[in-house]
């Protein structure tokens, strides 16, 4: 069986030492968020690189998965084997050691631009229910050298039904990296380019227009709305309306 804690920081470079005064300076992260938390119930916690450990979990349920705030802060990475499955345990083994290879392939100075999403199950601790989360992880904190140190964690629901959809984006230029699962490693993502209908229905799908709404705008039948969202999937190689949308915002396709 495999040590979690070993495993999943056995990729990183190990920072030899961070005093006090910087992690006074880390809590005003904290404060910002947990004042942005009050307009919006987010469900987020922060990774320690240098601890090994979680600097902090939010009170939010999703995340926790039956168990206390606290319950979970003190487990740190000894959560995850509690409460993922083996499976995708294993996904989150591989693209661990596949995003931080590729994080230390980039300049340091573009280190902080990425963020890495992946969707996997949480199951319950009292019932064993499963539920399909989406996981976004970005650096929240570099050191001086350009290596990890905290990361923030956003965790929402996903509108995917399988585990998987792997992938990397710059931000300083929206380029998206998928993950080989075979390669265990990152390549450039392909799609092709939309068509300006294409774009246009989808904008409108972006915020909120059904198929007999968008027909009616347009003024077309609605089975060419249903061909054009088929063609757009394929093309941004997406399985649903919030995967499609998502995908065009962060390359600004839309």
């Amino acid at each position: 069986m495999k040590n979690t804690l070993s495993t999943f920081f056995d990729p990183i470079q190990q920072t030899k030492y961070i005093g006090s005064g910087k992690y006074r300076k880390v809590a005003y992260y904290l404060e910002a968020l947990q004042a942005l938390s009050k307009l919006y119930d987010l469900s987020y916690y922060i990774v320690d690189y240098y601890k090994k450990s979680f600097y902090y979990v939010s009170p939010n349920p999703l995340f926790l998965s039956g168990y206390t705030q606290e319950e979970v802060l003190d487990l740190g990475f000894d959560f995850y084997p509690l409460c993922v499955p083996p499976d995708d345990l294993e996904l989150l083994y591989v693209l661990n050691e596949a995003g931080f290879g590729f994080f230390y392939k980039l300049p340091v100075n573009r280190r902080d631009k990425a963020m890495i999403s992946y969707d996997f199950r949480l199951k319950h601790k009292d019932n064993g229910s499963l539920i399909m989360i989406n996981h976004k992880l970005s650096p929240l904190v570099l050191t001086d050298e350009g290596n990890i140190w905290m990361a923030i964690c956003l965790v929402t629901l996903s509108a995917r039904s399988e585990p998987g959809d792997v992938h990397i984006i710059l931000r300083d230029d929206n380029t998206r990296y998928n993950l080989n699962p075979e390669e265990k490693k990152f390549e450039p993502a392909k799609y092709k380019k939309l068509t300006g209908r294409e774009k246009e229905i989808l904008k409108y799908i972006a915020i909120g227009n059904n198929t007999h709404s968008i027909a009616g705008k347009l003024g077309i039948a609605e089975s060419t709305v249903k061909n054009h969202k088929t063609n757009i999937f394929q093309k941004l190689n997406a399985s649903s309306s919030a995967e499609a949308v998502f995908f065009a915002i962060n390359h600004s396709l839309i």
